[in-house]
């Protein structure tokens, strides 16, 4: 009997393990770039150049991007034009340079995060700004909310997450670190590419 008891708790124990583990959200990475040497005509310059980018949160079929809107260089935050939006998929395709960070996540935490998707998009809590709040401080600020990071001021994050590089960064080092699966695409060679040589 005790035997048979100890083999249904594991079972169970595992049953739970697995059922939590089975929540998955992405973490996705355009890089930055700009026209390649003979195709300047063809290719435009993008906003950042090689420092830009973009970065977004995907989960359950739900793509949460931040942008801009008309007050990009300092947040209007009482007032604010640019924020969150909730988006059906990734804006670039298989013509970019991208990267894709596939992160497992509890039940509790994936809840969270479908819960934050809709409450940031909504009302965002803060502006759009270059000298302030961007995709990869925004994208840095709901993760740490739901305990993937830890949590930052507003400030701090947004001089340690400055642009989409420096939160790669780190996301990449935390992700090699655990073994989470990474998606890679090379991007078309009519552009200059961002690199991640020295990330890890």
């Amino acid at each position: 009997m005790r035997v048979f008891l100890i083999f249904v708790s594991l079972f169970f124990f595992n049953s739970c393990i697995a059922s939590d583990s089975t929540y998955t959200i992405k973490i996705n990475f355009l890089y930055g770039s700009r026209p390649a040497k003979g195709y300047h005509k063809q290719e435009s310059k993008l906003f950042g150049g090689i420092k830009g980018g973009h970065v977004n949160i995907e989960a359950g079929g739900k793509v949460l991007d931040f942008t801009p809107g008309n007050n990009p260089l300092f947040p209007q935050n009482k007032k604010p034009s640019g924020g969150f939006s909730i988006n059906q998929s990734v804006s670039w395709d298989g013509d970019d340079k991208w990267k894709t960070i596939i992160v497992p996540v509890s039940e509790k935490q994936y809840m969270e995060l479908q819960e934050l998707f809709d409450s940031v998009a909504a009302q965002t809590p803060y502006d759009y700004a270059i000298f302030g709040m961007r995709c990869a401080a925004a994208s840095y600020d709901v993760l740490s909310k739901i305990g993937l990071f830890k949590e930052y001021s507003n400030t701090k994050n947004v001089t340690t997450h400055f642009y989409p590089k420096l939160l790669r960064k780190k996301v990449l080092k935390w992700a090699d670190e655990n073994n989470y699966t990474i998606i890679s695409n090379e991007g078309r060679s009519s552009r200059k590419w961002e690199s991640d040589k020295g990330l890890l």
